[in-house]
This record gives C-alpha cells, structure tokens and sequence, in this order.
C-alpha cells in the first residue's frame, strides 16, 4: 500500500495498492492480484488515480512478476471503473461481494480484469 500524494502541496490525498492471493477479495491465483485505490472527494476528476494506477500497473508486472491484475468497484462509482478502463482493465462480466470490505460489504462490486500478454 502507498500514499498518493498531491505533487503541489505534498499531502496526502489518497491510498494504492495491490492484494495477493490469500488476502484479495477475489478468488484469485498466485501469479496474480487485485488492485485497489482510493482519493479524496475533492481531487476526484483529475486524473490522479489514473496516473497512480499506471504506477502500479507497471510495478505489479514489470517487478512483482504478476501475470493477471484484478480491480473491482461500487456500481454506483462508475467513474472508479473508468479509471481502470484508462489503464488498459476490461470488463469481465461479473459482479460479486466483498465481505474483507470494512466500508461497503454490503454493496455489490463489478470485477474488472488485466492480463499481461494484452497490457503491452
């Protein structure tokens, strides 16, 4: 996990990670892991969790070695989605729960997915 922080201002505004098998909401192999970030409200819409997850995209696969990225959000937070689809993610159909959620177990999440072979 990392913080996001706002370049101008050097505060943090936000977190991004990755979770691997095991600790992933998803049932996900281990050459594989779902990613996942947040950002404060007032930094929505500027293309700071895109550029964040790019970051993260190229660490997972490039030095962790990971051949699959898995990504989810809220139906209700498509713009969440849009971030992903910037990086290269696809939709895969599915919608499940996540109940490791401490915020939002109860609210369904659509799976988004990243293979290496098709991210270069």
């Amino acid at each position: 996990m990392w913080a996001i922080e706002f370049k101008e201002t050097s505060e943090v505004i936000g977190c991004i990670g990755y979770l691997r098998a095991g600790c992933s909401n998803l049932d996900i192999g281990e050459d594989e892991c779902e990613v996942g970030y947040w950002i404060a409200r007032p930094y929505w819409g500027k293309g700071l969790c895109t550029e964040a997850l790019r970051t993260v995209v190229d660490y997972c696969f490039n030095v962790r070695g990971f051949v699959i990225l898995w990504g989810d959000y809220f139906l209700e937070n498509p713009a969440s989605g849009r971030v992903m689809e910037k990086c290269g993610f696809i939709e895969t159909g599915q919608e499940t729960m996540c109940p490791n959620f401490e915020i939002g177990s109860d609210k369904p999440v659509r799976v988004m997915r990243l293979d290496y072979a098709l991210s270069e």
